[in-house]
């Protein structure tokens, strides 16, 4: 059923480009021969076709009244307002109809994990410096990972995206929501704790586990009528971390 869909959904959206197999390798990289490299256009298609049908997904740069407008986002769910809303703001999408904030990296390693995470917690302020404190925390706006290639192993990268918040002092709120890594598995905020993440090796299944947990965020109004949770049939235990 929804395993099904998700098998391959990735073959969609990686290729083996002579660029990402050629891109010289950092420090602690592993030699695997040719990386994947995510093709935006594709992740977009991609995403686009299993959001909720009221949002929709764009390269397009979101913005608040105050003329903020972080950079680094990459994809933007938003709900359309109308036809020419990103030709009306000039390229860009109003915060308030946001609803998703995504941020691709091809190749996450400890040196570029940290410009990431800053990329993200600087995002997650949109509209924070007009508002008041009570409305931010309603009109958080989440935001989503997704990274082609890492050499990380997961209790070390989560181990490391925990020590960053805590050598910034960083309000949790402004924490990155889910995190996913093509193949290898997802790293998810816990809500019930401050400063917490669950990492999962979900390998095969990450997809489908993201794109669970995604919809979940994207769907604020619970409006939809149906748990996807409930139509995972694998009886499968993730190492978790």
């Amino acid at each position: 059923m929804i395993e099904k869909y998700f098998k391959d959904f990735d073959k969609s959206i990686l290729k083996r480009s002579k660029a990402a197999a050629t891109a010289p390798l950092k420090k602690g990289d592993k030699k695997s021969g040719a990386r994947a490299a995510i093709d935006m256009q594709m992740l977009k298609e991609a995403l686009g076709r299993i959001i909720p049908s009221q949002l929709t997904i764009d390269a397009a740069r979101p913005i608040d009244s105050a003329g903020f407008s972080p950079e680094g986002v990459d994809l933007v769910v938003y709900k359309r307002y109308c036809s020419d809303i990103i030709k009306l703001m000039d390229g860009y999408i109003p915060c308030e109809l946001i609803y998703g904030l995504f941020h691709v990296m091809q190749n996450l390693n400890k040196d570029s994990l940290v410009d990431f995470l800053n990329t993200i917690a600087t995002a997650k302020k949109i509209n924070n410096f007009i508002i008041s404190p009570e409305e931010t925390q309603k009109g958080l706006i989440p935001s989503f990972g997704i990274v082609a290639n890492t050499n990380y192993q997961l209790y070390e990268l989560k181990n490391d995206i925990i020590n960053y918040y805590l050598s910034k002092n960083l309000e949790y709120q402004y924490e990155i929501d889910i995190l996913m890594i093509f193949r290898q598995g997802i790293i998810v905020k816990n809500w019930r704790e401050k400063r917490s993440f669950i990492a999962l090796e979900t390998k095969e299944d990450t997809n489908m586990w993201f794109y669970i947990l995604m919809n979940e965020y994207l769907d604020l109004n619970n409006e939809a009528p149906i748990d996807f949770r409930k139509y995972v049939k694998k009886e499968v235990i993730y190492n978790e971390y």
